[in-house]
């Protein structure tokens, strides 16, 4: 949790501090990242034989938001791009309190695993890119793992 503290707060004083001019949009981008189908969410010592989780929908949540969805390619990589207004003001929480989760069932990537629950990964922060008058807060997942329904 307090991983997160900090987190959110480094990037809301390196976005506050970065000298935004008039028309400056801050973007935050999370991805590319990889699904497993995988119930530990492991890639294994052997990435490449770890199988990828093919159109899986993709949740951005912040709180109990569901800020943005996408589904994963067929190979199991997912990004997401959007307006840092567009978290910031739907969620109301900041990036501190983001996750992703993967909502389709495990079971439709693997018939022997839990057709219920869902993979969930924090957001982990990488670096700051200024592209013209574009910021990009730059995001990856830190690993999904099974989460069993309550």
């Amino acid at each position: 949790m307090a991983t997160k503290l900090v987190l959110f707060v480094s990037v809301m004083v390196a976005a506050l501090a970065l000298p935004i001019a008039k028309g400056t949009s801050v973007v935050v981008q999370v991805g590319p990242s990889f699904v497993p189908c995988s119930i530990n969410g492991s890639l294994g010592v052997n990435v490449t034989a770890t199988p990828a989780f093919p159109n899986a929908q993709v949740q951005l949540q912040c709180g109990a938001v569901v800020v943005a969805t996408t589904t994963t390619n067929a190979n199991g990589v997912f990004s997401f791009s959007l307006d840092f207004t567009q978290v910031f003001l739907s969620a109301g929480v900041g990036l501190s309190n983001c996750n992703l989760v993967v909502i389709t069932p495990l079971s439709t990537c693997n018939p022997t695993l839990p057709p219920v629950g869902v993979l969930t990964s924090s957001i982990v922060f990488v670096r700051t890119d200024v592209l013209g008058v574009r910021v990009v807060l730059i995001f990856r997942a830190a690993g999904f793992r099974y989460i069993p329904p309550t």
